[in-house]
């Protein structure tokens, strides 16, 4: 009798995983957001005031590319990090909202592993994980008009 149960429950909790995950529909290698990853002062950001880089060029650094493929797609990293034994690249990258000449800057991170591949890819705030989905699905504009 407990046994059922405990597989019963056993179910319950893959399926909500499973649809938990579903929900989200991201790619697993996409930016994630954690409260256990710190980010620089944008105070010390030799680009402070960030760069407008393509949604696509972002969804396309994914885990395995070198440093030199990540410098082709968004350039070089936008803090004091240098190239060579760095684990982490952190860029201020700006997105338009969609409400005219508004957008948000956005805090990026990079984590290398010890052969200098990409590991995985952060934002510091979940409002830049939905306007880089929103951007890719094509609901916000690629440029401003004006």
């Amino acid at each position: 009798m407990i046994t059922r149960y405990m597989l019963a429950a056993s179910a319950m909790l893959c399926l909500s995983g499973a649809v938990a995950a579903a929900s989200e529909g991201l790619p697993s290698y996409r930016p994630g957001v954690s409260d256990a990853i710190t980010f620089p002062d944008v105070e010390r950001a030799t680009r402070k005031e960030g760069v407008f880089v393509s949604a696509h060029n972002i969804a396309m650094v994914t885990p395995g590319l070198t440093k030199d493929q990540v410098y082709a797609l968004i350039g070089v990293p936008h803090f004091h990090e240098g190239l060579f034994g760095v684990r982490r690249w952190n860029y201020i990258l700006n997105f338009y909202t969609g409400e005219g000449d508004k957008y948000v800057a956005c805090q990026y991170q990079i984590r290398f592993d010890r052969k200098a591949r990409v590991e995985r890819t952060w934002f510091r705030e979940l409002t830049c994980v939905n306007i880089l989905e929103q951007n890719l699905a094509g609901d916000m504009p690629k440029t401003v008009v004006k």
